[in-house]
């Protein structure tokens, strides 16, 4: 794992906390103006009011940039925090990969961020999940439960890392879920666990249906059918009033499905991911994921 040298700096964490602790996403051209127009401007004063200080803060993030592209297989010589002419085409290499101005120097908004989400990622991998179990044993009895990831039918893959058990006891009319999430903070992982409880509108001999429940701006039910073994859901916006103007109206369908199979594609696309922005030679590529001679 990179450690960040400006973390203890006083002034060079408060200017890199601007977008190193940001949560934009991965396309940069999509992050907000007002980001960058705060980090030219604290960088600005910095440069101008201390620039002692800006220079180590310059010095600093120099020297983690040639770290990240030194693990990506970039050519920048010594991890020296010096902007010499070796790091400066590195540098240049990778910005052009990532569709940045290629200027030579890492301390820019375009390429701190870029940066900042590559090391993220590098640092970072999915988590194993429970497998898919439905049981329907005791369904006469009144009494079922589940255990999966929910996803969004049509979507590739869910938007974080959660697993979900749940069970519904005919003679409370009710059912329980217990949703475990783990969500991102640059490279830390946090755990939240959130508990809901479906009223039961309708459980006959092949099918168990759920009221709606009530999240913000959107209503969500659940179904189970017997004979399929399955689970799904239905979430839709309820609401267009004060601040759910905001958000347009419309449904998604929700399936709950094997932890191993969901967890196994995030680790397929952040392998993906990888290769997209590792430097590696055409001919090593060949020869490590190309057929056996």
């Amino acid at each position: 794992m990179i450690r960040n040298p400006l973390s203890t700096h006083p002034v060079g964490g408060i200017v890199l906390a601007l977008v190193l602790a940001s949560g934009t996403p991965r396309l940069l051209a999509q992050t907000s103006a007002s980001d960058r127009a705060m980090f030219e401007r604290e960088t600005d004063a910095l440069r101008r009011q201390q620039p002692l200080q800006y220079q180590q803060v310059r010095d600093g993030f120099t020297l983690l940039t040639e770290m990240l592209l030194g693990r990506l297989g970039y050519d920048v010589g010594p991890f020296d925090g010096v902007l010499d002419n070796r790091t400066k085409s590195g540098i240049r290499e990778y910005q052009k990969a990532h569709n940045i101005p290629d200027t030579g120097d890492p301390f820019n908004f375009d390429t701190v961020q870029a940066v900042r989400l590559d090391d993220q990622m590098l640092n970072s991998s999915p988590i194993s999940l429970q497998p898919k179990r439905v049981f329907v044993d005791q369904w006469t009895r009144g009494f079922v439960s589940a255990d999966g990831t929910w996803t969004v039918a049509g979507e590739d893959l869910p938007s974080s890392e959660q697993t979900s058990s749940i069970s519904c006891d005919r003679s409370q009319a009710v059912c329980r879920e217990s949703t475990a999430r783990v969500s991102r903070s640059g490279t830390a992982r946090l755990l939240s666990v959130d508990v809901y409880t479906y009223e039961i509108e309708r459980w006959n001999d092949e099918e168990i249906v759920t009221k709606p429940l009530q999240f913000g701006c959107s209503g969500t039910m659940h179904r189970w059918i017997r004979s399929e073994k399955s689970v799904t859901g239905v979430r839709r916006t309820t609401s267009n009033e004060g601040s759910c103007r905001a958000f347009e109206r419309r449904e998604a369908q929700l399936v709950l499905e094997d932890g191993n199979e969901v967890a196994g594609k995030l680790a397929a696309r952040q392998r993906d991911a990888w290769r997209q922005i590792l430097k590696v030679s055409p001919v090593t590529l060949r020869r490590l994921t190309g057929p056996a001679e």
